[in-house]
Order: C-alpha cells, then structure tokens, then sequence
C-alpha cells in the first residue's frame, strides 16, 4: 500500500514540475510612440502610432494611433490602417468608423484599433473636410 501511495505522490510531483516548467510567462510588452510621420495626402496632418498586445480572440494586434494637426483650421477626417506588407490591398482597407475632429494646431486624443499587423503600419486619411462644421457631399481632394 506504501508503495502504490509513493508512486502516486512520484507522479503527481513530477506532472506539477513538468506544467510549472513549460508554462508560458506573460510578459508585459510596452511599445514605445513612432516618431511623427507625415500623411500622404496632407502635409500638414501627421500621425504616430502605437503596437499592443495580440489579441487571440480577435485574431489581430490592438494599435493606438494619435493624430496631429499643423494647419490653423479645423480638419475633419477618416483614417485607414493596413500592415505595410499588405499594401496592394490599400483599397479595400477598412476605414475607421468614426470621424476624428482636430482642431487648428493641436493634437487628437489617443485613438485606437485592432488590426492584423504585427510589425509596422501604414496609415493614410480619407475624406477630409476642412472648417467649422462637417457637413455636406464635397470633400477635400489631397495636397498636390
């Protein structure tokens, strides 16, 4: 009976050593700010950005964007985010679903989104508007 009972015991341990042995360690990964970027379209926008953590159940990385204005005038906006690797697909990207809003000479608050990218971003903003209000059919067509 002592025998079976130290067997047992034997096994157990070394089940609990093995688990605590090959148990991943999570490790808290802060990222740092890019450094300002210009925007394609407007030479007075520029954004930075941010990488998160993965998340499995979206199957895509959390990034914080953060926008800032250079012009006197209000710009209103969309932005699209898309892995550099992916940027023949640059199209068919999906746009954010909210407007961003800056007013002249300053900076948006942090932004964020999930995206399947685990390197490096391009970002680009789309439909622009400038003024005091949003509104109407015509947009801002990009600097030349």
């Amino acid at each position: 009976m002592m025998k079976k009972r130290g067997y047992f015991l034997s096994v157990i341990l070394i089940v609990m050593i093995g688990i605590m042995a090959f148990k991943p360690t999570v490790k808290e990964h802060q990222n740092e700010w890019t450094e300002w970027k210009q925007t394609n379209c407007l030479k007075g926008i520029d954004y930075r950005v941010k990488m998160g953590k993965y998340e499995m159940s979206r199957r895509a990385r959390k990034w914080e964007f953060q926008f800032k204005n250079r012009y006197n005038a209000n710009v209103y906006f969309n932005f699209k985010a898309i892995s550099s690797t992916q940027m023949s697909k640059f199209k068919s990207a999906r746009t954010s679903r909210s407007r961003v809003q800056i007013n002249g000479n300053s900076t948006t608050k942090v932004l964020s989104s999930f995206i399947k990218a685990n390197n490096e971003l391009y970002v680009d903003i789309v439909k622009i508007r400038f003024g005091k209000e949003d509104i109407g059919k015509n947009y801002y067509k990009c600097d030349q």
